[in-house]
């Protein structure tokens, strides 16, 4: 199912409307970063502080992805029974709802239904965000808004530990700073009215049709999921493990924070100018080639830091490229179904990746962490040379 240049109603949108549409969403998107961002450390702070066993601690943070999973392919309908922005103002409104019951309603218990609830009503946000986005840029552009996009995301997911500084843990207030992040999402998208776009009725099982049709950028997002997870979490306790004293293992992952947000406009300019199919398979190499080779560079610090700074562009430029590339092969009424497999399979790989990059470093030591890493890399571009054997057999009549 192929898309047009511009999958939805952006052909009706002056340049200035479509500019506006996108700071809206950009914009909204980059306080609900800042919210989850604060969020998720904050909740897992105050269950340490009271007592709560580790495990507990990681699967009760792991409720919001199960959410992701189960409610992701459920948000199409969502999107077709309110619209656009009804639906990411109902996201809001629960979100904010949910966030002030916390301090009301604590304990280990009821905090995973409510992590849960959080997740749920984040991934309307998500994914109906993303398939604004997509809908209304241009295939010319596309990369550049969506490497922007994933920038202010990322920056504000980075920025919302720091609040906890600010703030601390204790009280009503770090919840009422979240729950004002949140509401403050809305506030852009009352720019919007009037250029937000007007998707079609989805397309009867757009999600399983992704699965089908696009299946090198499903696994291209599961990898990006599985990697990010897994480095994000592990990687500092990598450096401790190995030796490295803590000031320098925790700048590893620095590093690679950096070099995910400073290269993803860069990224996607070439998107934008090349091929991204094989810009695509490109962050695939780079997955493959930065584990296996970080052990052999950790005293060699001129090439150290800019292994870790492209391995970091290319750990989120490979879920950038797969959003790019979304737009281009499905038309309106698959889009959002097809995000939100993008979505789920990129949630999937991100609760996948600690559980197996832990026991990896707990079985084979240390770099069994970045043998894992290399061989999902792997296996991503086993796949993808599979897929283009067979896309050239049928190109040949085969």
């Amino acid at each position: 199912m192929q898309a047009s240049s511009l999958p939805a109603n952006g052909e009706a949108l002056s340049a200035g409307q479509r500019r506006r549409s996108l700071a809206a969403v950009i914009a909204s998107a980059g306080a609900a970063g800042l919210t989850f961002g604060l969020t998720i450390p904050l909740l897992a702070l105050i269950l340490e502080a009271d007592g709560i066993d580790s495990t507990w601690i990681g699967l009760n943070a792991a409720s919001s992805a199960i959410a992701v999973l189960t409610v992701g392919p459920f948000v199409p309908r969502v999107l077709d029974a309110l619209g656009v922005l009804r639906a990411m103002y109902l996201s809001i409104l629960a979100s904010v709802v949910i966030i002030l019951l916390m301090p009301l309603w604590t304990g280990l218990g009821p905090w995973f239904l409510l992590r849960f609830l959080l997740g749920a009503f984040g991934a309307i946000h998500w994914i109906i965000g993303e398939t604004w986005i997509i809908s209304v840029t241009t295939s010319a552009t596309r990369g550049r808004v969506i490497a922007l996009y994933m920038t202010v995301l990322t920056a504000g997911f980075a920025a919302g530990p720091v609040l906890i500084n600010l703030v601390g843990i204790e009280g009503w207030l770090p919840f009422l700073l979240s729950a004002g992040l949140i509401g403050l999402a809305g506030v852009p998208l009352l720019l919007a009215h009037g250029c937000a776009p007007k998707l079609p009725p989805r397309a009867p099982a757009a999600v399983a049709l992704a699965f089908r049709t696009a299946p090198l950028l499903l696994a291209a997002a599961a990898l990006a999921g599985f990697t990010d997870t897994a480095v994000f979490s592990l990687l500092p306790v990598y450096g401790l493990d190995i030796g490295l004293p803590q000031e320098r293992a925790v700048l590893l992952l620095t590093v690679m924070l950096i070099g995910n947000l400073a290269l993803q406009v860069p990224i996607g300019w070439l998107a934008d100018r090349t091929d991204r199919r094989r810009l695509l398979i490109v962050c695939g190499v780079i997955f493959l080639v930065c584990p296996l080779a970080l052990p052999q560079l950790l005293e060699v610090e001129a090439l150290l830091w800019p292994l870790l700074a492209i391995w970091g562009g290319a750990s989120l430029g490979i879920y950038t490229l797969a959003l790019t590339i979304v737009g281009d092969r499905f038309d309106a009424a698959a889009l959002a179904g097809a995000n939100a497999a993008v979505v789920a399979v990129y949630e999937a790989g991100s609760v996948l990746g600690p559980i197996l990059g832990g026991g990896s470093m707990d079985s084979l030591g240390p770099d069994g962490l970045m043998w894992l890493l290399a061989i999902a890399a792997s296996l991503f571009l086993v796949f993808a040379a599979y897929r283009a054997r067979i896309r050239h057999g049928q190109a040949d009549g085969g």
